[in-house]
């Protein structure tokens, strides 16, 4: 099933999506899939995106705690040599 949308994009947007186009060796009748394939994967990186933030923070933090733990074990440590 498909549905049409219509969009505004601006204009230096136009000229890149016209010259991707224009370039490609699809013909013409293909645009519309290439640019719903184009869509899909940058919804996906995004998607994508938004997850590994909070990852990152996860394992930012979580390093920390451990960095801060191996200088407590390594300081007992050397209070015992």
């Amino acid at each position: 099933m498909t549905r049409q949308l219509q969009i505004t994009l601006s204009e230096d947007t136009m000229q890149l999506l016209e010259r991707w186009l224009t370039s490609s060796d699809y013909p013409e009748k293909e645009y519309n899939n290439l640019i719903n394939e184009a869509i899909k994967l940058y919804i996906m990186e995004q998607q994508r995106n938004y997850l590994d933030q909070p990852l990152k923070e996860v394992a930012i933090v979580r390093a920390e705690r451990d960095l801060n733990l191996a200088e407590y074990w390594f300081s007992l440590e050397e209070e015992l040599w």
